[in-house]
């Protein structure tokens, strides 16, 4: 074979090569795996820590806070646990928002501190109510209170202008 021959034979083959579409970019990123803050296992860690800590009496719940203080993760998921302090929530969030999650479906320990974030936020929103709510009621309860003393106060005059016709 000539190298005439060759190259009639091999040029088609590269120009209909270049002409099949690219495979889609999209589907491949989905595919590989993401670079997820948390490994997954921290689940089963922050699932445990909280369950020591509901369970845990107060001088045993103090200590865990200050053994995890070196890993904001694990901090910021005990003091969002339900039933502590408007304080701890708070600090809770102020955690949550310094780590890099990775909230997506293969990110397994990101996702779930991320909706542990959502919860936290939830809850303080819910205070917030609650403290409005309580605050309208005080109102209310005080507003409540003058017009049953003015109440009072229009029946003793209406019982002394009473007696004062009644009387000769």
């Amino acid at each position: 074979m000539t190298k005439q021959s060759v190259l009639i034979i091999i040029l088609p083959v590269l120009l209909l090569g270049g002409c099949q579409s690219v495979p889609n970019l999209q589907k491949l990123t989905e595919v590989l795996p993401a670079n997820c803050f948390l490994p997954e296992e921290s689940v089963s860690q922050f699932l445990e820590d909280q369950h020591i800590y509901i369970t845990a009496d107060t001088a045993t719940r103090k200590q865990m806070l200050n053994a995890t203080k070196a890993t904001p993760e694990r901090l910021a998921n005990l003091l969002s646990t339900p039933g502590n302090d408007q304080a701890s929530l708070e600090k809770s969030l102020s955690l949550f928002n310094q780590l890099p999650l990775l909230p997506n479906e293969s990110c397994t320990a990101d996702r779930y501190l991320y909706l542990r974030l959502r919860q936290t936020q939830a809850h303080l929103t819910v205070i917030e109510e609650l403290r409005s709510v309580t605050a309208r009621l005080d109102i209310a309860k005080a507003t409540i209170e003058t017009q049953q003393q003015q109440i009072d106060a229009l029946t003793q005059i209406e019982q002394a202008i009473t007696r004062q016709r009644e009387e000769p």
